[in-house]
């Protein structure tokens, strides 16, 4: 009889290596077990028949490692092949709960995130579309064992700013998007999935630790495939990756565009030329959110100009949508929720001061909880019965189609419109637009609004 929870460090990785080409269903023959009408389609459905007929587990929301003899945690976690032949990913690694009311009451190496996942045991399977879940095939492991991770300075870093946010009584506005590598995910059938926290009577939406997905694509592609052309910007594991960045940015901040093009060597009057100095700054070869860090963190830097009146000229825009995807969502699992939820910004900024543009520095930014969860959302919800209504064109005047999307003057905080290279460039509707009969339409994307983005850096005006 298999010992499950009492397997010893050898015997894990013995069994783990011999999971390696078996589907599940290869793994159910070779216990003589048929599953019959088994949900395997939720997540966490391939984990526990992993965990239960591989090593004995049964399913259980223990606050204990899995293995509790030998202090690791198991985790069965997805990944997929991109189009382009890389491999990705499918999603975050979820961890445990946190419980606010008791985990700020210790530090990192004696938290209960710590207790229970300083060492995971990963069996990672590929997934592929269109095929039984049962069917899919697990390909690699790797004994994660934090204590010795590269990251580990950033991981405790990003801890200790999930608590920090819990001790000022501030775990309602917490975001996956708040830190690095380890995030604070959703976790609970909706976002009336609610818990008390100590500092604030204000209920918190329920929150899982989480390794973001794309930090998890990096381990994928470090572990699996695809690394070798990874650019690394971090030398050493002496700093983490934001204290990294900072001493970078105060080296370089108050010096002007003449004097950084002078300092890197660059004779250009590119429209680009910002950020060709901002990847010299980083010394990287490659565009900056290309390199392992940036990828890891999900952090998207971009150079914002403010001009000396205070305009902005830059926008920001997500990629054009499918209007067929929208109607196949909803809010709570839908696209641009999970990348306003995960995504974070790196703005560095340039501000004209006489005949030049002054590198002030750097700022750091993600969407507000209430924002995503209010303005953005309300813009979504419209955009999404537009579409499923076919009431996408309003009017038509001088050949122009007035449409009722969500226009910049509606929402305060973001809006769409056209994102095609003219209005031939078009993908298919899933209900024809009532007014002109339409099967396609130009396409389309999310904005955040000018005015909007303004305010993110009213302290440089």
């Amino acid at each position: 009889m298999k010992k499950g929870r009492l397997y010893n460090r050898q015997e894990i990785e013995i069994i783990s290596k011999s999971a390696i080409g078996k589907t599940i269903n290869d793994i159910l023959n070779e216990e003589l077990i048929t599953i019959e009408n088994n949900n395997t389609s939720n997540k966490g459905g391939l984990g526990q028949l992993v965990e239960q007929y591989l090593f004995g587990i049964q399913t259980n929301s223990d606050s204990e490692p899995d293995f509790m003899l030998a202090g690791i945690e198991l985790k069965v976690t997805p990944y997929k092949k991109l189009k382009n032949g890389k491999l990705s990913a499918k999603e975050r690694l979820v961890l445990n709960i946190i419980d606010y009311m008791n985990e700020y009451k210790n530090e990192f190496r004696t938290s209960h995130f710590w207790f229970k996942n300083n060492t995971i045991q990963l069996l990672w399977y590929l997934w592929e579309p269109n095929k039984d879940n049962k069917d899919l095939k697990i390909t690699h492991e790797k004994l994660l064992e934090l204590a010795n991770n590269e990251d580990l300075k950033q991981i405790e870093e990003d801890w200790n700013y999930i608590i920090k946010k819990i001790k000022d009584g501030k775990a309602h506005e917490i975001s996956e998007a708040d830190t690095m590598y380890l995030g604070a995910c959703p976790k609970g059938a909706n976002a009336e999935s609610l818990r008390e926290q100590p500092f604030s009577d204000i209920p918190a939406m329920q929150r899982a630790f989480c390794f973001k997905n794309s930090y998890m694509t990096q381990l994928v592609r470090k572990y699996i495939g695809n690394y070798a052309d990874v650019e690394k910007i971090l030398k050493s594991t002496e700093d983490s990756f934001t204290e990294f960045v900072n001493n970078i940015i105060c080296k370089y901040r108050g010096k002007t565009q003449k004097e950084l093009m002078k300092d890197f060597n660059i004779d250009s009057t590119a429209k680009n030329i910002n950020s060709m100095l901002v990847s010299r700054m980083f010394n990287v070869k490659s565009k900056l959110g290309e390199t392992e860090e940036f990828q890891k963190a999900n952090i998207i830097p971009k150079t914002i100009r403010i001009e000396e009146n205070g305009r902005i000229r830059e926008s920001i825009s997500f990629p054009a949508f499918k209007f067929t995807d929208i109607v196949e969502q909803d809010w709570e699992t839908c696209d641009l929720r999970e990348e306003l939820e995960t995504t974070k910004y790196m703005f560095f900024i340039f501000k004209k001061e006489k005949d030049d543009y002054v590198f002030k520095g750097i700022k750091l930014w993600n969407m507000p909880e209430m924002d995503i969860e209010t303005s953005v959302m309300e813009m979504w919800k419209k955009t999404y019965n537009t579409i499923k209504s076919g009431n996408i064109v309003r009017y038509i005047k001088d050949g122009k189609r007035k449409t009722n999307f969500v226009g910049m003057s509606e929402n305060e905080v973001c809006h769409v419109r056209p994102h095609g290279r003219d209005s031939r460039d078009t993908v298919k509707l899933p209900v024809a637009d009532k007014l002109t009969g339409a099967t396609e339409y130009t396409k389309h994307c999310f904005w955040i609004n000018n005015n909007y983005i303004k305010e993110i850096f009213k302290e440089y005006l």
